[in-house]
């Protein structure tokens, strides 16, 4: 008697199970998700010709009532910090993607300390979620990070920064050097400029973090492009230290009372602010970016002239929906790099931003 083929199916399962991979990476060869090495394609497609296993042509509806978890790697943050914003707007993306059933989960990282991103880049790897959104504040550690995700098959995206030569799936945010640029366009619309004080933080021991790299290029390009003759005076202060960021500025000031523009290209001019508030100058010009309600304040106060800015939540927002929409259906964003609009605020348009 001929022994009747068993006519239980064969799934995803099956499939995995005989590769040697996970169901999602199935699910991601078979529906072509996001990125997945050659290597792993073949003993996948190896596995389904073994089986003879047939996709379920509504397995892809299907799949839409499952959990879908994608990992968040961004910097610690405090009440009323640019994180908090960014953070903000990823929530209200999961809100937004309900339909999805997505779950996100958060790494937070010291942004002091490359050992905390190693430590959560590890730790993402080990869960190996759907797809990562990132930022890009240790080069040599993001590069290796993203190295490890595309030899997984896990897409990632950058949100707020990038880094140009890895192969990351989409990115949302201003275009950094650009926004740099208008900075420094701002700051020396009203004269020729001899001395400028560039502020910028210490963020970390070994000095490896330097996120906002491509923004200042933009502001010196700028400067250099069009004031040849200007000096560029670089001052550092201690983020943690108001006191130390204090007596650095009085000290710069008292040997170099002639500098009358400032600026700071990362997010945190308000920690000049009370330098600014207990030593008033009428000819002063500052330039700062980002809107943190600090900062809203010290312009509002007359104390910074303009701020460069962007609803900084919408970056997220629109980096996870879009980002969750390509991975799970397996499609390619519309644009790679989706640079967010600039706004330029003054005391004078606060009231209605």
């Amino acid at each position: 008697m001929t022994k009747q083929r068993s006519k239980t199916p064969i799934t995803i399962f099956d499939v995995a199970a005989l590769a040697g991979v996970s169901r999602g990476t199935v699910d991601r060869v078979v529906y072509k998700r996001g990125r997945v090495s050659q290597k792993t394609i073949d003993k996948v497609q190896k596995a389904i010709s073994q089986l003879g296993y047939t996709a379920n042509p509504n397995a892809s509806s299907l799949a839409l009532k499952r959990e879908y978890t994608f990992a968040c790697l961004i910097p610690e943050f405090r009440p009323g910090e640019y994180w908090e914003k960014i953070f903000d707007g990823f929530r209200d993306g999961v809100k937004a993607l309900s339909h999805y059933n997505i779950k996100l989960d958060f790494h937070l990282y010291d942004q002091t300390d490359t050992e905390s991103y190693r430590r959560c880049s590890d730790e993402i790897l080990r869960t190996r979620p759907m797809g990562v959104i990132t930022n890009a504040v240790f080069k040599e550690e993001v590069v290796a990070f993203a190295q490890r995700l595309e030899e997984a098959g896990i897409p990632y995206a950058f949100v707020d920064n990038k880094i140009d030569d890895l192969d990351y799936l989409l990115y949302y945010g201003v275009d950094p050097y650009k926004s740099g640029a208008l900075g420094a366009f701002l700051l020396t619309t009203r004269c020729e400029v001899q001395d400028i004080a560039l502020i910028r933080l210490i963020r970390d021991r070994k000095h490896k973090a330097d996120p906002n790299a491509p923004r200042r290029h933009g502001f010196l390009d700028y400067i250099e492009e069009t004031f040849p003759q200007c000096r560029i005076h670089t001052l550092f202060i201690h983020p943690e230290q108001p006191d130390q960021a204090y007596a650095t500025l009085e000290r710069f000031f008292r040997e170099h009372p002639e500098v009358k523009h400032l600026a700071m290209t990362n997010s945190r001019i308000f920690l000049i602010d009370d330098y600014l508030r207990r030593n008033p100058d009428p000819e002063r010009i500052v330039v700062g970016f980002d809107d943190l309600d600090r900062n809203l304040a010290s312009l509002s106060n007359g104390h910074i002239e303009y701020l460069v800015t962007r609803h900084i939540p919408l970056q997220s927002f629109q980096a996870l929906t879009a980002f969750a929409e390509c991975v799970i259906k397996g499609t390619k964003p519309q644009r790679r790099n989706n640079y967010v609009h600039m706004d330029i605020l003054h005391r004078r348009n606060l009231d209605n931003y």
